[in-house]
């Protein structure tokens, strides 16, 4: 077939498909949308609907892969969804036939394999559309002539996997356990993105709305252009819980209390956000955040209590929530002065706080780890946090010594344009650092928790809107 010869030449495959109300629907839109790919070296293209099919491969004479989406009360499975809608695909001149290959209840009752036997019976490929290995190992054995990753993070099976980004790790799973041709496909949004997927293995790439839909570009854009509201910013440390009403990037009003004195966090951040009536809450916090899940999955003992699984999901609130030496980072990166640039923060106060960021993105793991620059060994042993932290029991010039161990370290690894000081300790305490000082003094992490909603980082998920 000519689709395969055209993989082998070039494995980019163009999605040409409009956003549902989009003013480019019309099929004329996405013939041009087509013509386009193909004049850069495109050339197999994925098209949606039984008009579009017939317009664009008559026009571009290219290869296609063509489905029709179609919802259905009772049943999830829109791609391609009744073996009625394979009949339909026949009759058009796609030479491959993409389907839902996900376990779940088809509308018409039929199953994998009757769809794929379908498709073959019309002599054409069967493209299935995959969340899981599991859906993709029953479709191997039904038949199928590829897989694809399209559905990995969008079923309920793979819910908040891999949100902002490529199911990487599916990908790689399918790859090393299929025997059939692995596609990428989802949430490939850059030229690297695409690099990775086809290192991996996947035999090609299908990109879509990074090529030819302006209304998921703009939304991506418009995601990160700061809106001028109203939020509670909290920040957790080992000392002390300050909250602060911000109206855009401007600190209104402020308060704190003891953080020994606050038993229950959650119920404590519930009852300021009630008390200012915000719907926004930002939280910069001690230890390890799952941005994803709002939740504490490590922290050390600088912050008193049982604090190990504390959830921020608020009722009725978007949430956005991130450790504090990372969420600090961020909120002087966005300063003037740093943006755009690679800049790392030393935040030194009840505890050590490290933050870097470059390229519009917080150096993190995808459950919100940082880099542990406070558990790196001082000079005389203990860790750069046991010296540099709040309780001064070091005498000066081994506290002095350690924070520009620590500095050099900074550099060392990361190689920052600018390094900001913060912190009580930092801001208060002669260690004989030629750093600049944060502005925000002791807001700083307050400021930061305001920044991750104002202004999200690229790889932050967005605010989250809980419910009890």
């Amino acid at each position: 077939m000519r689709l395969l010869e055209a993989l082998d030449r070039s494995p980019l495959v163009a999605s040409v498909q409009a956003s549902p109300s989009s003013p480019l629907g019309d099929p004329r839109h996405l013939v041009a949308l087509a013509q386009a790919s193909a004049s850069v070296g495109v050339e197999v293209v994925r098209l949606e609907g039984l008009e579009a099919i017939h317009r664009v491969v008559d026009a571009t004479q290219l290869p296609a892969i063509g489905l029709v989406k179609r919802m259905f009360v009772g049943s999830d499975v829109y791609i391609t969804p009744t073996l009625r809608d394979v009949a339909d695909l026949l009759n058009t001149p796609c030479e491959a036939i993409a389907f839902d290959a996900t376990r779940r209840l088809r509308p018409d009752g039929s199953s994998t394999a009757a769809i794929v036997a379908a498709i073959h019976r019309g002599k054409r490929l069967a493209f299935a559309d995959c969340d899981t290995i599991e859906s993709a190992y029953a479709a191997q054995e039904a038949g199928a002539d590829f897989v694809s990753t399209t559905l990995a993070g969008y079923t309920e099976a793979t819910r908040g996997l891999d949100p902002d980004g490529p199911a990487f790790a599916t990908l790689r799973q399918m790859v090393e356990e299929l025997r059939v041709p692995v596609v990428a496909e989802g949430r490939l949004k850059a030229p690297w993105q695409v690099q990775v997927a086809l290192q991996i293995g996947a035999k090609a790439v299908v990109v879509g709305g990074a090529l030819n839909d302006p209304v998921k570009q703009t939304r991506d854009f418009r995601a990160l252009v700061p809106r001028s509201k109203a939020l509670l910013a909290v920040d957790i440390g080992g000392t002390w819980t300050r909250a602060a009403l911000f109206h855009g990037w401007k600190l209104v009003e402020s308060w704190r209390i003891s953080t020994s004195e606050v038993v229950d966090r959650r119920a404590w951040i519930l009852e300021q956000t009630c008390d200012v009536g915000v719907d926004t809450v930002a939280i910069s916090s001690g230890g390890t955040v799952d941005p994803v899940a709002l939740e504490v999955v490590e922290a050390n003992e600088i912050i008193p209590g049982t604090y190990v699984g504390t959830t921020f999901v608020l009722p009725d609130a978007n949430v956005v929530a991130l450790n504090d030496g990372l969420a600090t980072a961020w909120g002087h990166a966005c300063l003037p002065q740093y943006a755009g640039r690679r800049v790392a923060t030393l935040t030194l106060g009840t505890g050590l706080g490290f933050g870097f960021v470059a390229n519009g993105q917080i150096h993190m793991g995808d459950r919100g780890e940082y880099a542990r620059l406070n558990d790196l060994a001082g000079p005389s042993g203990p860790s750069f946090e046991e010296v540099l932290a709040g309780n001064q029991r070091f005498p000066p010039e081994v506290r002095r010594e350690a924070a520009q161990r620590a500095v050099a370290a900074i550099r060392n690894l990361f190689f920052p344009d600018a390094i900001v000081l913060s912190g009580g300790v930092g801001l208060h305490e002669d260690l004989g650092l030629e750093l600049p000082s944060s502005p925000f003094g002791e807001d700083a992490g307050l400021y930061g928790a305001a920044a991750l909603a104002l202004f999200p980082p690229a790889n932050l998920p967005r605010a989250t809107r809980g419910s009890l």
